[in-house]
């Protein structure tokens, strides 16, 4: 037994039919679990002391979707076919935690939100973008981690700022006590720990080649980091040998 499709022309089987029946029905129930575990987890975080509209907003809703075609079916089944106009209930949004981020090129604290987050039945949050790792905490210490997040760029904002100023000052006064060397910030590397690790420098570096390098601290003060010296590195061993055994007479 068949049906035409009147929109389409098209004559579908009854196979079809039940599996269109059936994509419709399963939506339906994804939809519903999808609502219920939307309102598990705002419930969670209610009731661990977040504000909606300051600590999470909540986008979700369920809608009526219309598709032209969907791809039901398999083909190692070899039942794979077109269905046209259905229409089926779905869902949209999400639960988002309203964090804060530092922006360097903007120089300003913007909004972070963080919808990558998932809850355990056990009533625990599993979210890298606060922790950092994956380990699972409670709603509470979720709470308090998305708190010290937005402190956090705060603090960063200040820092950076005042490093930015502290190595201003540094530069003028190098370049103005050695007025021959070019002074100018970079990003160098440092090992700790078995790690190579990026930490921001002054440079003086001369004509020739020559240069010494600076960490500065956030009062402006700066001391010698690294110095080379573009002579030495030109000689061959028995000039450098020379060079030391005249250093020692």
């Amino acid at each position: 037994m068949s049906q035409l499709d009147l929109f389409e022309g098209v004559i579908l089987t009854q196979e079809q039919e039940q599996m269109i029946k059936e994509f419709i029905a399963d939506q339906e129930k994804r939809a519903e679990k999808a609502f219920n575990e939307n309102r598990r987890v705002q419930a969670a975080l209610v009731e661990a002391g977040f504000k909606q509209g300051v600590d999470f907003k909540n986008t979700f809703e369920t809608v009526v979707v219309n598709k032209d075609e969907i791809q039901l079916g398999s083909t190692w089944r070899n039942n794979d076919f077109t269905a046209k106009d259905v229409t089926y209930v779905s869902t949209k949004g999400s639960i988002t935690l309203l964090s804060k981020r530092y922006d360097k090129e903007q120089d300003e604290v913007v909004d972070r939100g963080i919808s990558y987050f998932s809850m355990e039945y056990d009533g625990k949050f599993e979210c890298e973008a606060l922790t950092g790792n994956y380990r699972k905490i409670k709603a509470t210490t979720l709470l308090t981690k998305l708190q010290e997040q937005r402190v956090q760029a705060e603090a960063n904002m200040n820092h950076f700022r005042k490093n930015k100023m502290a190595f201003e000052f540094a530069k003028e006064e190098l370049q103005e006590k050695y007025p021959l060397a070019t002074v100018f910030a970079f990003d160098d590397y440092e090992r700790w720990g078995g790690r190579y690790s990026t930490v921001k420098r002054l440079k003086a570096e001369f004509a020739n080649g020559s240069y010494v390098t600076f960490n500065v601290g956030l009062d402006g003060s700066y001391r010698m980091a690294d110095r080379k010296d573009a002579e030495i590195r030109k000689m061959d061993i028995d000039q450098t040998m020379e060079f030391f055994t005249n250093q020692n007479k």
